[in-house]
């Protein structure tokens, strides 16, 4: 049986409806009006995610409670001149928009919300703006009645959510996949992972989304979460020395490390990955604590055997040898973390993951708003509308909510269709049902008759994107309130307005069209090679963690616009991403050996001066290539005596020793 027909959805729907009802009739005992927001609230948040989250109640408030406010700022400023409050509505509503298309998760709801919040209160006091306090006290407890009313039936009606279980599971399967791509990786003999390399990016780039919706539905997962995250981050850097490894060996064969050593790690990593369940997890992690300090030991000796020529190829052992010391440091943090989920140990580090932010976008998300909002206005100052306010307001709850949806202008066709329906739906209780049987019952059970399929039909996938703008319009022109109007004049202008306002949000979409994939893989590796140009990551501003968590991120988004071309391209665009992930770290690990002591000042003058090269490299790459063989030169010469040399110098002349091999290997980072 298809999971739509499921029984838990008959559940789910019939808790919609109830959620709705109760909403509702304490909106009428508390003579809120218009009570209508209470139900769109509620269906907003079963069709959202039908769980109890305190990072998504957080949001609601702050975007509930900014946006009035706003909204009553902006009606004291401009009450006495309509062209300059519709601009700075505009305005305010492209902020948001494009400030959501910044963050994620609940938090790009939050800013949404508080744009078309602002537009629902100034829009509805411009003709009153004395009113518009007790308007927005009246919106935003109509708001908070139905979230109230979610949460009470979710938590009565829904069963308990195990979601918890499934996230630490997928992290389990992440570990090993992570520990299986890292082995093969040292040691290609290695049995691969079930999961691809691509695949394994893709879900721990997206793994923190999870991590906040899941985190506060039980007290175990509030106060394992930490050791979540620290996981996550602890595997994201994993992968990325791994790669490092694996990159150099590719164009530099070693010759003075042994090949068991590499071997006796990646069987390590193998048997770690086969080990990890949860019923022993504490008692592998002290086994694993023993094996790995053993290994730790030998690389540190071999460390020492290569304490020589700075310009030959023992530093290019020593690199490798830097590397796998962090892999097992780093492998020794996640077996520690997996105990964590399961034992008394505390999170080791904190996490700092972060994403990419696509600013492109939301400058498209906020010229959108100019234009739709230019055209509605120009409609309503040209014809004089009486439903203009409406058009308005309309609208710019239509732009908000499908700035969310990565598909919207392929919503058009079908919206218009769901929309038309609901208006007809709307008509038909409004005028056939409630205007010739009024009474409470009467409206419980007709709008159960309607939204029990409905709630069943928009969690199709297909339709989900527009269930909400659909629902905003059964409820605008339907209007369940203490005192009914049926007055069809008014139903039809606000129909009409309705409709227009989706018609010309979609047409913004289309005049203002998103980024192709071609454009999105382009402006992808754009944004890293600026970042690794700018003084952010040289300055310390920015962490090992919080780079590789953003290339990584970058990489995801970089594999979905590939996965969307028709034809599938070769993978330079994919190579660029990981040589600019390699850059980034070499840098923050100069940084760190700039930062600590030992450092001569002659060799900090060099590596400054490798620093401020790293602006030419967007344009020039082989030019900074260059200058930094010339470093490395220099640096040899000045090592060549028998005066012994600080660890941290030694160090240095490999970091950058390798980024001048990435720079040089034109097929991985070519001129633009």
């Amino acid at each position: 049986m298809r999971p739509l027909l499921h029984p838990s959805s008959i559940r789910y729907s019939l808790a919609a409806w109830l959620a709705t009802v109760l909403a509702l009739i304490t909106a009428f005992i508390l003579q809120l009006e218009p009570a209508q927001w209470c139900g769109i609230t509620v269906w907003i948040l079963f069709m959202q995610s039908p769980r109890l989250n305190y990072s998504k109640i957080i949001w609601w408030v702050f975007g509930t409670v900014t946006g009035a406010l706003v909204a009553v700022v902006l009606i004291a400023l401009f009450n006495q001149t309509p062209d300059l409050f519709l601009g700075a509505l505009a305005t305010y509503l492209a902020i948001c928009a494009a400030a959501g298309a910044l963050v994620r998760s609940y938090q790009a709801y939050g800013a949404v919300l508080a744009g078309y919040t602002c537009a629902i209160v100034s829009m509805s006091a411009a003709d009153h703006p004395s009113q518009v306090f007790h308007l927005a006290i009246m919106r935003v407890s109509c708001i908070f009645v139905g979230m109230v009313a979610a949460v009470i039936v979710m938590a009565v009606m829904l069963p308990p959510q195990g979601h918890w279980r499934e996230t630490v599971h997928q992290l389990g399967e992440y570990l090993k996949a992570t520990l299986h791509q890292v082995a093969h990786a040292l040691h290609p003999a290695a049995a691969p992972s079930a999961l691809g390399w691509r695949h394994v990016v893709d879900r721990l780039a997206t793994i923190e989304h999870t991590l906040d919706v899941t985190t506060a539905e039980t007290p175990e997962s509030r106060l394992r979460t930490g050791q979540a995250r620290s996981l996550v981050a602890t595997l994201s850097c994993l992968l990325a020395k791994a790669q490092s490894i694996e990159i150099h060996r590719r164009h530099h064969p070693q010759h003075g490390i042994p090949e068991n050593l590499f071997v006796r790690t990646a069987t390590l990593l193998d048997a770690f990955a086969q080990k990890a369940v949860a019923e022993k997890a504490e008692t592998q992690a002290t086994e694993l604590v023993r094996e790995l300090t053993s290994l730790r030991e030998e690389i540190a000796a071999l460390s020492a055997l290569h304490h020589g020529d700075p310009a030959g190829e023992k530093m290019s052992d020593r690199f490798v040898l830097d590397r796998l010391g962090e892999i097992l440091e780093e492998l020794e943090e996640a077996v520690y973390d997996w105990a964590g989920l399961y034992g008394s140990w505390k999170p080791r580090r904190p996490s700092c993951v972060t994403q990419h932010r696509d600013y492109y976008t939301a400058a498209l998300h906020a010229l959108r708003v100019f234009v739709a909002v230019g055209m509605a206005s120009a409609i309503w100052f040209i014809t004089q509308w009486p439903s203009g306010s409406m058009l308005i307001l309309f609208i710019c709850i239509v732009l908000a909510l499908l700035s969310l949806q990565e598909n919207a202008p392929d919503l058009g066709f079908s919206f218009m269709k769901s929309a038309t329906f609901c208006a007809c739906m709307a008509y038909v209780d409004a005028f056939w049902v409630w205007q010739k049987a009024e009474g409470l019952g009467i409206l419980v059970l007709s709008l159960g008759v309607f939204l029990v399929p409905a709630t069943y039909a928009y969690r199709h996938p297909r339709l989900l994107g527009s269930s909400v703008v659909s629902m905003l319009i059964f409820y605008g022109l339907a209007n369940p309130a203490n005192q009914m109007t049926y007055d069809i004049s008014a139903f039809l202008n606000n129909g009409l307005a309705l409709l227009t306002a989706a018609a010309c949000g979609f047409l913004s979409f289309h005049i203002v069209r998103p980024l192709t994939p071609q454009a999105r893989r382009i402006l992808l590796v754009r944004s890293m090679r600026r970042e690794l140009a700018g003084a952010t990551l040289r300055a310390g501003f920015v962490s090992e963690q919080r780079w590789t968590a953003c290339s990584f991120d970058r990489l995801r988004l970089l594999h979905r616009a590939t996965s969307q071309l028709p034809v599938a391209p070769d993978d330079f665009r994919e190579d660029q991403m990981l040589t600019g992930l390699q850059l980034g770290l070499r840098q923050i690990r100069l940084r760190e050996l700039l930062d600590a002591d030992g450092m001569s000042r002659e060799v900090a003058r060099e590596i400054h001066g490798a620093f401020r090269h790293f602006r030419a490299l967007s344009r020039h790459p082989e030019r900074v290539a260059g200058f930094l063989r010339a470093t490395c030169d220099r640096l040899g010469q000045r090592f060549t005596g028998t005066t012994p040399i600080p660890e941290s110098q030694l160090q240095a002349v490999a970091e950058l020793q390798e980024m001048t091999s990435l720079l040089e290997t034109r097929e991985l980072l070519p001129t633009p």
